[in-house]
């Protein structure tokens, strides 16, 4: 029973350390995204994908050390296996995101403030289809990569010894 509980704390632990490097890297993708697509005019399926490699690269190096503990030096194998998953998760993020653009209603997300006289003034205004399509996208993506890091690109392999995430989990 405490063995089981050891295993369920390892989990949760990872999946915390994927989603807070995940979340930083999506930060990233999204930060280029928006950038490339509206104020540089660059396809918005250019974009995306310009923003998930960036990322991509960024959660490479912080998810082999933090959240995984991979003490091994990185390798063409690892980084063979990375960019398989990537590659997938890529192209799949791509579709979702476009068939996402394609289905859902336009609609805008924005925050207006008004003032004593009644005039207005937009302090943000975002296309809420594109980012509901961005979300699902990156969703999907973070799951798929979750599962190829865990069992595929960083396995068991060499660990650092003092960390109790160092043990097989499922």
């Amino acid at each position: 029973n405490s063995y089981i509980c050891k295993r369920v704390r390892v989990v949760i632990k990872q999946i915390t350390k994927f989603f807070i490097i995940g979340l930083s890297a999506v930060l990233v993708d999204l930060i280029v995204y928006y950038s490339f697509s509206d104020f540089i005019g660059m396809n918005t399926d250019l974009s995306k994908a310009a923003g998930f490699m960036i990322g991509s690269v960024y959660t490479y190096y912080l998810n082999k050390k933090w959240t995984w503990r991979h003490t091994e030096k990185t390798n063409k194998g690892m980084i063979g296996r990375f960019a398989t998953i990537y590659v997938i998760s890529f192209f799949c993020n791509i579709f979702i995101n476009k068939y996402s653009i394609e289905n859902i209603p336009d609609f805008l997300i924005s925050a207006t403030i008004t003032n004593e006289n009644g005039s207005n003034f937009n302090i943000f205004s975002v296309k809420g289809d594109k980012f509901a399509a961005f979300f699902m996208a990156t969703v999907f993506s973070a799951v798929f990569n979750f599962l190829g890091q865990k069992y595929w690109v960083f396995p068991k392999g060499r660990m650092d010894p003092k960390d109790e995430t160092n043990i097989e989990v499922f």
